[in-house]
């Protein structure tokens, strides 16, 4: 019994730092290649829609995408901006695999310098 609480501990820990991870890996941010439009100014009669590519936030999946008109230009905020939930939830598994993968690996490391 104390070892299947162990090992839920140590499970919900890991999700824990993998949603961590995630939410901290939309300061990770890139453009493109999707565009969006930024304006209605260009082209030489100045009435042409004017398209940017889109400042996007998180690693390794983009799920913050900068929504323009409604929040600063060119900054992500949570609140402002576009939540791509599927993408979040990518991240968040990725990150949980990965730290899984790590956490086995760490603790058949310490079992096998532990046996003579």
């Amino acid at each position: 019994m104390k070892n299947r609480l162990t090992k839920l501990g140590l499970i919900g820990l890991v999700l824990a730092m993998a949603m961590t991870l995630a939410f901290l890996s939309a300061f990770v941010e890139r453009t493109g290649p999707q565009l969006a439009q930024y304006g209605n100014l260009c082209g030489p009669a100045a009435t042409d829609p004017c398209y940017k590519p889109v400042l996007k936030g998180g690693f390794p999946v983009a799920y913050l995408l900068d929504a323009p008109g409604v929040s600063r230009e060119r900054q992500l905020a949570f609140v402002e901006d576009h939540l791509s939930p599927a993408g979040l939830i990518l991240d968040v598994a990725v990150y949980f695999v990965t730290l899984l993968i790590a956490l086995f690996v760490a603790r058949g490391r310490s079992l096998s310098t532990d046996c003579p």
